[in-house]
């Protein structure tokens, strides 16, 4: 699932909302290897046997059955302790399962608006909200913030103390004039179970390259590497105007993702 991040300053929102992720090319799953090279168990074939015939059969929990066998035989003291009378097909039990790499989420106060009415008696509590949210995984995940689509570089990000310099980009003022290229930091931090707001790791793609410029948070900063199953997960937002910040309208459109560590 794909989550957007929109931030913005005196007519300021933050919103984070799902996406479907589900794209008909998406066949590189533990369930869609079955029957290829890549399959871990050749002698069980479930290729296309999924009970509804489509996408939906990466996701679902299902079973399927085949196979067929008689035989028939005396027992005998010697040799392998039985006469053979007659055989067909195969009675051996096989079992295969595939788990799939697992990622559920929730968040909650993700919609944030900011007010700044007095720059100069503004509060770090006046100029920071939590977003908060669950997950649940089987699997440990990177998650970061993508900028693809921006002008950020490397550069642009303070891995340091999670600022990303200029992030907040201005729109218009009270008149609707624009205010390019007036622009201000914000910073982002992340927590999972209370473990404490953390910053991010690096930036550059991930998941082989399908999320690109992203800020990353690794699983073994947060502690997702050792915690998984079901837990908490939360943002800390803190926009970081200068007090002479021009007034008018800002915002931000980075995308929350996901990356597993493969």
């Amino acid at each position: 699932m794909k989550k957007v991040l929109a931030l913005a300053i005196v007519v300021a929102v933050v919103g984070l909302f799902t996406l479907p992720a589900m794209a008909a090319d998406h066949v590189n799953t533990a369930y869609g290897q079955e029957g290829t090279a890549a399959d871990g168990y050749s002698a069980i074939n479930a290729a296309g046997k999924g009970p509804a015939g489509n996408a939906t059969d990466n996701y679902t929990n299902w079973k399927y059955q085949t196979g067929a066998g008689s035989w028939s035989g005396v027992y005998s003291w010697d040799g392998d302790a039985w006469l053979e009378i007659a055989t067909s097909g195969n009675s051996d039990i096989k079992v295969e399962c595939d788990i799939e790499m697992y990622w559920s989420e929730t968040t909650a106060n993700n919609e944030i608006y900011f007010h700044i009415g007095n720059p100069f008696t503004a509060t770090d509590g006046d100029k920071t909200a939590i977003v908060t949210g669950t997950y649940a995984t089987n699997h440990p995940m990177y998650v970061g913030i993508s900028f693809d689509g921006t002008s950020k570089v490397a550069a642009d990000f303070e891995l340091a103390t999670g600022i990303v310099k200029g992030g907040m980009v201005g729109t218009t003022d009270i008149g609707g004039r624009s205010i390019v290229p007036a622009e201000f930091d914000v910073m982002f931090l992340c927590q999972l179970n209370g473990g404490g707001y953390v910053t991010p790791t690096s930036f550059g793609d991930g998941a082989h390259g399908t999320e690109p410029a992203c800020l990353w948070w690794s699983p073994t900063v947060t502690g997702m590497m050792t915690a998984l199953g079901n837990g908490t997960m939360d943002f800390l937002v803190k926009i970081l105007p200068a007090a002479s910040q021009a007034d008018g309208n800002y915002k931000l459109d980075p995308v929350i993702v996901k990356a597993p560590v493969l």
